[in-house]
């Protein structure tokens, strides 16, 4: 809704009652200000871009995958950082709307990178009902012809889960569906061990706090292996996610890690890049 368009009441401490909720000017100003997410949404204007996702073997990176991050587009064709295209979404109550839009244009694009892992992103707040929300998604998946293994789906933000259960629900319908799931950012936040036990991801992510600096830190390593056993036992595949160096990089080796991703290994680009890295 426009600022223009409000039917508010001012108040003389710099409040107004908007919808029946009462909200301050600055609020209001900046739901107005981030409007430009509707036409983004609307134009469907965004770029996916690719980040590798690499395994060792022989001593050296080999690219198992990519995770595919969405950028919004100005209409000149410049990229929007991510955070301010989900601020905006936030401010206009239309996450879950952009967040169908960014997983649409990452599935769409599975195909490019041929038999590799491809990680998707989605907000698990963003989906009420699996059985009605995820229907195009998945038939999207099935059209690019990539089989539905190669799919992994990436729950991102678990800390604003206020139900285990209805995120249970969602992960339960991707896997019947033959896709795979991951939890993002795990010892950070919500997604805690526990949660990695209970969901029982087909992967895990060690958020980058305890990647960064492992080499050194005790407690890092710490967290790390108690990561790194929770998933062993059960059953998912442990990823070290934030990797800038080969100290880091050969620590986590060395400690039983199988995949990888970080700037060491490439940032995201417009298009999938091989890796030539040796440990």
């Amino acid at each position: 809704m426009d600022a223009e368009n409000l039917q508010a009441a001012p108040m003389s401490n710099g409040e107004a009652e908007v919808s029946g909720a009462w909200q301050s000017l600055d609020e209001i100003r900046r739901h107005h200000d981030a409007h430009w997410i509707d036409d983004v949404i609307a134009e469907s204007r965004i770029k996916t871009v690719f980040q590798p996702i690499v395994s060792v073997q022989d001593g050296t990176a080999h690219v198992q995958g990519y995770e595919f991050l969405s950028r919004a587009l100005e209409t000149d064709g410049t990229l929007i950082p991510p955070y301010k295209m989900f601020e905006a979404a936030r401010l206009r109550d239309r996450l879950f709307a952009l967040d169908r839009v960014c997983r649409m244009s990452a599935v769409r694009n599975a195909a490019v990178v041929q038999e590799k892992l491809v990680f998707v992103n989605f907000i698990p707040t963003a989906i009420y009902s699996p059985e009605h929300c995820l229907q195009t998604t998945l038939a999207e998946a099935r059209a690019t012809g990539v089989d539905p293994r190669n799919f992994v789906f990436e729950v991102v933000e678990t800390d604003k889960v206020d139900s285990v259960e209805h995120l249970e629900n969602i992960l339960l319908y991707y896997r019947k569906h033959g896709f795979r799931y991951a939890l993002d950012d795990v010892g950070q936040g919500y997604s805690t061990l526990e949660m990695v036990e209970r969901l029982k991801p087909d992967f895990v992510k060690l958020d980058m706090h305890y990647v960064q600096g492992v080499a050194q830190d005790v407690a890092k390593q710490k967290a790390a292996l108690d990561l790194l056993h929770t998933a062993r036992a059960v059953g998912s595949r442990p990823l070290a996610e934030g990797i800038e160096t080969v100290e880091d990089w050969r620590w986590l080796v060395e400690a039983g890690y199988e995949l990888f991703q970080g700037y060491l290994f490439g940032r995201p680009e417009h298009e999938p890049q091989e890796v030539s890295l040796a440990l």
